[in-house]
């Protein structure tokens, strides 16, 4: 597969549309419980919070070439849009890597320090401009940039227009579950699973032709 570039980037890409949503599920089932950072929360399940950041990181980094080959799949078809999308996606997935290290940061906090210090200084760190307008805002860029890549899909018929529906259905179930159990905020993750898992399916089974944009099929192939 190495040998052939072009398959060996289908491939990259439509593991990755596999991979992210499933790191996401599990990073969202293995995260404490709570909407807030609390100290004693994060000493309590030290090990859980560990491997949530962790799964959360590797769920960015997949989300990179998730991005890279839908914009790949729309170069020919609608140019202007996928290099929006692109730029926007990949903006958003870069601050999401640095966004998600932020919880290793707490638990250490949690462990050295007494929880109303270890707050103060959590609170202080997110109420920095560097933080707020440099780091956390820009993340969400990468949710525009998505759901850009995945209207322009639709619309150019390359994907049926449930699959960008699921996936905003996806990205909005965590933000209205905060306050809810890990588990139900997981179940966003499905949504994303089956609207990206739909993408990924066809990209798998995509002749190189038409990955190359040689020749397009319709969104009934998967």
């Amino acid at each position: 597969m190495l040998k052939n570039p072009d398959a060996f980037r289908r491939t990259v890409a439509g593991v990755a549309l596999l991979a992210w949503p499933v790191f996401q599920f599990l990073a969202f089932l293995t995260s404490p419980p709570g909407a807030e950072h609390d100290p004693e929360v994060f000493r309590t399940h030290a090990t859980t919070v560990q491997v949530s950041a962790l799964l959360y990181v590797w769920a960015a980094l997949s989300l990179i070439p998730v991005v890279l080959g839908l914009a790949h799949l729309l170069r020919r078809r609608a140019p202007r849009a996928s290099g929006i999308g692109a730029a926007l996606g990949l903006v958003g997935a870069g601050h999401g890597l640095t966004l998600f290290t932020t919880d290793f940061y707490d638990l250490a906090l949690a462990q050295s320090l007494p929880a109303d210090q270890a707050e103060a200084v959590t609170r202080r760190a997110n109420e920095l401009w560097g933080f707020v307008y440099g780091m956390l805002l820009p993340g969400f860029l990468l949710h525009v940039g998505l759901i850009t890549l995945l209207v322009t899909l639709a619309a150019v018929k390359l994907a049926p227009w449930w699959v960008p529906v699921a996936a905003v259905a996806g990205t909005i179930v965590p933000f209205v579950t905060m306050t809810q159990a890990p588990v139900v905020q997981s179940t966003g993750s499905l949504l994303h699973l089956a609207a990206y898992g739909w993408i990924a399916l066809r990209v798998l089974r995509m002749p190189d032709a038409e990955w190359r944009g040689l020749t397009v099929t319709g969104p009934g192939r998967a």
